[in-house]
């Protein structure tokens, strides 16, 4: 009888316990039951608006790439037409220089102040109203002086604009890089646009890329 109280005594906690657990089990299970079940198209809500927002952005960056591209060949353009112009310059600086016209003036050394002051004395020293022979001794020497200082000013100036063509084609060639990096770059992204929209639309025809 002892032995039967002892195994009553350890027996019904357990029991009670066990009851516990199978209350709170039924309650968990009711509360999942009677909540909403997910749609399919909310379970699929999150890939279509990742594939929107992706196809979204890969648009915006093609546009950007096709506008810097734009502008990258608007500096290259100015950049080849600057070097164009002062090769030219430096073609006329030699020809005046070969065949010693150094009173000649073309438009891009009309600016220059010294070139000019020197010219007038050389046009002066030719001019034949001068009629006293020391007037003309003395304009004769001032011309030899300008003559040859002349000649320095525009071999400077030739020297110059030859640095300046090798600086304009270096950054013309690293903008011509920048500009095919762009393109390729707008290439491939408007290729990878065309098969996202192709796998949207399996029935649209394809165009090549450009």
């Amino acid at each position: 009888m002892s032995w039967l109280r002892r195994h009553m005594a350890w027996a019904w906690p357990a029991v009670l316990l066990a009851g516990l657990l199978a209350t709170a089990a039924i309650r968990l299970w009711s509360d999942w039951a009677s909540g909403p079940v997910p749609s399919l198209a909310a379970q699929t809500d999150g890939v279509v608006a990742g594939e929107s927002d992706d196809l979204a952005t890969a648009a915006r960056r093609f546009r950007l790439l096709q506008d810097q591209s734009g502008e990258t060949r608007r500096r290259l353009a100015a950049l080849q037409s600057d070097v164009s112009a002062k090769r030219q310059q430096v073609r006329t600086l030699d020809a005046m220089l070969a065949s010693n016209r150094l009173t000649d003036c073309p438009a891009f050394l009309q600016q220059q102040t010294t070139v000019r002051a020197l010219q007038k004395i050389i046009r002066e020293a030719a001019d034949t109203g001068v009629t006293e022979a020391a007037d003309q001794s003395r304009l004769n020497t001032a011309a030899a002086v300008a003559r040859e200082r002349l000649r320095r000013k525009l071999e400077a100036i030739r020297s110059q604009l030859a640095e300046d063509i090798d600086h304009l084609e270096a950054r013309a060639d690293a903008t011509r890089h920048q500009l095919h990096f762009q393109t390729a770059e707008a290439q491939r992204l408007g290729r990878r646009l065309q098969r996202q929209l192709e796998s949207r639309a399996p029935g649209r025809q394809s165009y090549p890329a450009t």
